[in-house]
């Protein structure tokens, strides 16, 4: 057998072993409606890809394009809904993104032992931010696979390889703009890689040369449709705006407090083992770009200090490549207390956090919002009422999952209520408790978007989830919004109350939806003559 085929079939079984450790991790909550609510909004930006519309004009968020791309493929791959995107996550993203580090170390034991600490401490935190899409578990495959075109100098000093990691390094931007912050570190090792000056200066344009490829791309592609202004403004301008969040000192301590630390002490044995590695590196190029990776990570947990846990998965994969050589050696029997330490914890912090977080979802009465029945009680209200196949649907609310769940379209790109229509900041409840002023952040600009959409678009129906307090939105009563309050008042009627979301339906579509009923019953009586 030839080294080349027997090195495939090796990569072959390796990932096998991933997809089956990505499943068995994985498994208890790929049926949750959704972990978080990003993902319900990330599922109703997918939509608009779908149905033929434009990102950014029917539909807006600070997220790159390339994260609806990717749950629109899942949907397409394995039929339409979450359970399709968490699919191709669990099937091909986590164990191809395991395999990338198992590749950085050219498939010996240490990349091994990368892979699988990859997708066991990865599973090990919350599941509302860990087993959920979220773009950050999505950018880690292009990003693995850019480290994993460049394990060596010798790697570094070839121009394929440097361009095809800078390309890939483009396509993880389009998903999460964080990715950028590993470019630094690619373009150090290529740099440190030896040759001639030129040589040096040859390979870095490479490098930008690779990265450039997809974001032209996408560049080009929304300027066909006349819509790069939009895109600017909503991926980069007002994605800065969010990072920049006015939160006290006092808030963002106790975020840390709650999320930061807990995730620090489930890793301190992947920080210790990635120390303790150090001097078993081979190379001053893998520490360089290993050590260049963590160090780089670290900005992303800060963003804003907000202390999301899902910020920390940039750190998952340059922690397993860090702790890696010490580990695979620490594991060969007899096997010392540390290495027994470093077998069991990994092992308890996974039983004890799915132990944790099947209460947190699964439970009669669950802890996140997003477990709440309100959202399928109003889809099924919603899908109920006569008027349901006669218009999209609004919601005035931070709550896309009345989207997902009623599965109607939505009737303004404001899917997702951003600050400049309420002031409101996620992961800032002094926003929403006015204990800080965010009035300057609403542009009077996006309610004539806003207003605009809902004139053309003539929703049958919108939700009032202010009623109910869903995400702290009590604060956002309609009253306090004159244009938007007089649209529904004139043109609607309240019809439903569930769970303290109040149904308001448009006037008169009862008509127009007996006239689509008859109007289709009639076809169908003419098919059959």
């Amino acid at each position: 057998m030839t080294p080349g085929v027997d090195a495939l079939r090796r990569g072959g079984a390796r990932l096998a072993l991933f997809v089956a450790l990505a499943l068995l991790t994985r498994a208890p909550f790929l049926t949750v409606p959704f972990l978080d609510l990003d993902e319900a909004a990330a599922l109703v930006g997918s939509w608009t890809l779908l149905d033929g519309g434009t990102l950014y004009v029917d539909f807006v968020d600070n997220r790159p394009p390339l994260l609806y791309g990717l749950y629109a493929l899942g949907q397409a791959t394995f039929g339409r809904g979450m359970l399709g995107v968490r699919l191709l996550t669990v099937l091909l993203v986590l164990p191809l993104t395991a395999l990338a580090a198992s590749a950085f170390f050219r498939h010996d034991r240490r990349g091994l032992v990368a892979g699988v600490l990859y997708l066991v401490y990865g599973a090990a935190f919350l599941a509302h931010d860990m087993h959920s899409v979220s773009a950050e578990v999505l950018m880690l495959l292009p990003l693995g696979w850019a480290v994993a075109l460049l394990p060596g100098e010798e790697e570094a000093r070839r121009p394929g390889r440097v361009a095809g990691a800078g390309l890939l390094m483009g396509l993880a931007i389009l998903v999460r703009q964080h990715a950028v912050l590993w470019l630094p570190a690619l373009a150090l090792v290529v740099t440190l890689a030896g040759g001639v000056p030129k040589r040096r200066v040859g390979r870095l344009l490479l490098l930008g040369f690779g990265l450039s490829i997809p974001l032209a791309g996408c560049v080009v592609l929304f300027a066909r449709v006349g819509t790069v202004d939009e895109l600017v403004y909503w991926t980069v301008t007002h994605n800065l705006g969010y990072a920049a969040n006015p939160i006290p000192g006092g808030e963002a301590l106790e975020r840390a407090a709650s999320y930061l630390l807990p995730f620090l002490l489930v890793t301190v044995p992947l920080w210790w083992a990635g120390w303790r590695s150090w001097p078993l590196c081979e190379s001053r190029h893998r520490r360089v770009l290993v050590a260049s990776l963590l160090v780089l990570s670290l900005p992303a947990v800060f963003v804003g200090f907000r202390f999301f846990p899902h910020y920390f998965v940039q750190l998952y994969l340059p922690l397993a490549l860090a702790a890696a050589p010490w580990t695979a050696g620490a594991l060969t029997p007899p096997l010392s207390r540390a290495a027994r330490v470093a077998l069991a914890w990994p092992l308890v912090v996974l039983a004890g956090f799915t132990a944790a977080n099947l209460v947190l979802y699964r439970a009669p009465v669950g802890v996140y919002p997003e477990t709440s029945p309100v959202f399928e009680r109003v889809a099924s209200r919603l899908r109920e009422d006569p008027c349901f196949a006669a218009g999209p649907l609004f919601v005035w609310g931070y709550a896309p999952q009345f989207y997902a769940e009623a599965g109607l379209p939505p009737a303004s790109r404001f899917v997702v209520p951003q600050a400049s229509l309420t002031g409101y900041v996620p992961g800032n409840r002094a926003s929403r408790s006015g204990k800080i002023d965010t009035s300057a952040l609403v542009r009077e600009e996006h309610w004539d978007l806003l207003m605009a959409d809902l004139e053309r678009t003539q929703p049958a129906f919108v939700l009032d989830t202010a009623p109910a307090g869903l995400y702290g939105w009590d604060r956002y009563p309609l009253t306090d919004y004159p244009r938007l309050d007089h649209f529904v008042r004139s043109g609607y009627r309240a019809v439903a109350d569930v769970d303290g979301v109040r149904v308001w339906r448009r006037r008169g579509c009862e008509a127009g939806s007996r006239e689509k009923r008859n109007e289709a019953a009639g076809a169908a009586r003419l098919s059959l003559s």
